[in-house]
């Protein structure tokens, strides 16, 4: 089954979840943002992510980080470790910036923790300000220095 229903009543929509399964399986992404339109989740930025596009962490954030705009951001995540070796992971980062509206933060939150269940993501990073969406940030997640 493909929708999974939040508090607030909002779902996925196929298309969008579809897109997420081909960045998950077939790495054809770096990164998807996706947002709240017509009461549904949608992708709204599936096209800077993607890998044809050589997206950078840069242009995650700068997609992911606009003010009054809560939106949920995936990045295929991939660190090098001490070791040499490469830890690559699926995060999901929920930004809900403070200037957003009251009733858009509350939809959010609702629909977030669904989303997040649907996705099958286990890390998540939550962010209201771009400083907590630095690189530096997502490596403490994933338990990196």
């Amino acid at each position: 089954r493909i929708t999974a229903t939040s508090m607030s009543g909002i779902k996925i929509s196929k298309k969008a979840f579809g897109v997420f399964e081909e960045m998950k399986k077939k790495r054809t992404h770096l990164f998807l943002i996706m947002a709240i339109e017509n009461n549904k989740v949608e992708v709204v930025d599936g096209k800077s992510g993607a890998k044809g596009e050589k997206p950078t962490y840069e242009a995650f954030t700068k997609a992911l980080c606009v003010a009054g705009t809560p939106q949920w951001g995936v990045i295929d995540y991939e660190a090098k470790k001490e070791d040499g070796s490469v830890l690559q992971k699926l995060i999901m980062v929920s930004w809900c910036p403070d200037d957003s509206k009251i009733r858009a933060k509350m939809i959010f939150g609702a629909t977030t923790n669904a989303l997040k269940s649907k996705l099958a993501i286990d890390k998540n990073a939550q962010a209201s300000v771009p400083s907590e969406v630095e690189d530096s940030v997502l490596r403490k997640l994933i338990g990196l220095k």
